[in-house]
Formats: C-alpha cells, structure tokens, sequence
C-alpha cells in the first residue's frame, strides 16, 4: 500500500528531475512476434471473479469531481486564510446547508517527522466551525459577526492540525490503547460510551494531496452513510472529488458538488464585502 504523500513527492521529482527526450527522426525497423500465454484455469477464474468484484464495487459508487477555477490557493493566501483550512470551513458550511447540521469528520495529518509515523487524526468539526456555520444560515447576522467566527474557526483549525502533526492529536493514542488491550479483557468505560463510537463514525473523509501535476484523485467513502472527499488545491482553481455509495441513505456527490460550489462563493464574497 502507499500513501498518497509519499507517491506525489516521487512523482514530482521525477517530473522535475527527469531530462525531456529528444526528438528523433530516425525510423526504426522493427519486427515483432506474438507472445502465447499459457495461463492456468485457476487463475483465469481468479481474474474473472476478481473483475465482477470490481464491476460491482464501482457500480456502487456515485462520484462527482468539482472543477472550481473561481480563485485557488494564491487568492485564498491573499484573504489572509490557511488553504488547508478554508476548504474544511467552506466544506462544513456545504454540509450543513445540505444536512441541516454537522457530522464528524476526518481530515488526514501526516505524522512523518517521526520515526514509523503515518498520520493522526485532525477532527475538523468543532464548536467554532459549527458557531460559524449557524451564523452563516442565521439571517440575522451580519457580515462582520459572519467574518470574525470565520476567523475563530479558522485558527482554531489550524491549531488542531499543527498539533496533529506535532503528535499531539487523540485519536492514535486512543488506538494504541485500544490495540494493548489482551483477549477478553474488559474495555475502559471510554470505548463503550456512545458518543466515543459516534464521534469517531467519519461521515466525512477527507484530505488534500495537492499538486499543479494532476487533475483528480480520490478514495469512496468510509462509510455507508457518508463521502469520501480529496480535495487538490491548486495555485488558480481547486479540484474536489466527491464519492459516495448508492444505497438506501440516498446520498447524492453531483448535490454535494453544488453545495459546496455554492460555500466556496459565499465564504469569498464574505471575506471580500466591505
């Protein structure tokens, strides 16, 4: 398995590094044969059941990829906002509106300035975004009130991701405590309270890998109930792949592309309104 972390930065050094070929003009004569497999029944049966797996895993997918070309990363750091941050704000108030409220979510932070580190675990809902996005459905705010729990929100998620990234976050260490407990040992108190398992129920998956390289990416959902989002951010537009599963809960990635569409616009227009 690889991270996407990892691969973008090898790719991206070979896209850096790499001398562009030559054009040739020499015409090469070339003779080819035909290869004959001999591939044993067992694995062409393998190969047959793994491609139903895969057709009807995909069927079960409903993915949509917003192509926001707006504004991206220069003019989000321009407004003075983390980019990071202002998509996960702009994706809660997308939430929200299309909802009615917040749910949790994941955001991925990398753990690689420590030796075997991976990531930890950034919980982007918290009580400033959700002060935030009432404000923002609330019709009588007004814009200044809107802009400074904007800002709140925003260090607030920036704090949590630099301490994520510092291995200051909860999340591993509350999996390492879960992963010592032997065999039919009972579990602390915390592992069995309701709010622990729903807080930790991701209806959002999220994380950015961002690169000028590429168009799009992404992974489904971690649940039946919720999106898998990546998001690119990109120096002039930003790329959001949105999957979800087709099931009885009846999401739908084409309406949270245009909620979210609709966030982007409105936290913009927000920040800029005199």
């Amino acid at each position: 398995m690889m991270d996407g972390t990892p691969t973008l930065r090898l790719v991206q050094h070979v896209i850096d590094n790499a001398p562009l070929p030559e054009k040739s003009t020499h015409v090469r004569n070339c003779t080819f044969e035909p290869l004959h497999f001999r591939t044993p029944p067992a694995l062409v049966a393998a190969v047959k059941a793994a491609e139903s797996l895969f057709v009807e895993g995909t069927e079960k997918q409903h993915v949509a990829v917003l192509n926001y070309s707006a504004y991206g990363k220069e003019a989000i750091k321009r407004l003075g906002c983390s980019p990071d941050a202002y998509i996960q704000l702009a994706l809660q108030l997308a939430y929200t509106r299309l909802y009615g409220g917040a749910r949790p979510t994941y955001e991925s932070s990398m753990t690689r300035r420590f030796l075997h580190g991976r990531t930890e675990t950034c919980r982007s809902v918290t009580r400033d975004s959700v002060a935030w996005c009432r404000a923002m459905l609330s019709p009588s705010s007004d814009n200044e009130e809107r802009v400074r729990l904007f800002q709140t929100a925003l260090a607030t998620h920036t704090r949590l991701v630099r301490e994520a990234v510092e291995g200051q976050g909860v999340d591993r260490h509350l999996l390492g405590l879960r992963m010592v407990l032997h065999p039919g040992e009972a579990k602390p108190e915390i592992f069995e309270d309701p709010a622990y398992a729903y807080s930790s129920h991701w209806y959002l998956s999220t994380s950015q890998v961002s690169s000028e390289n590429f168009t799009s990416y992404g992974w489904s959902e971690v649940t039946p109930k919720g999106y898998g989002i990546a998001y690119n951010i990109r120096k002039e537009c930003l790329v959001i792949h949105i999957a979800c599963m087709r099931n009885e809960h009846a999401l739908n990635s084409d309406h949270m592309a245009q909620y979210f569409e609709t966030a982007l616009n409105d936290v913009r227009d927000m920040l800029l309104k005199p």
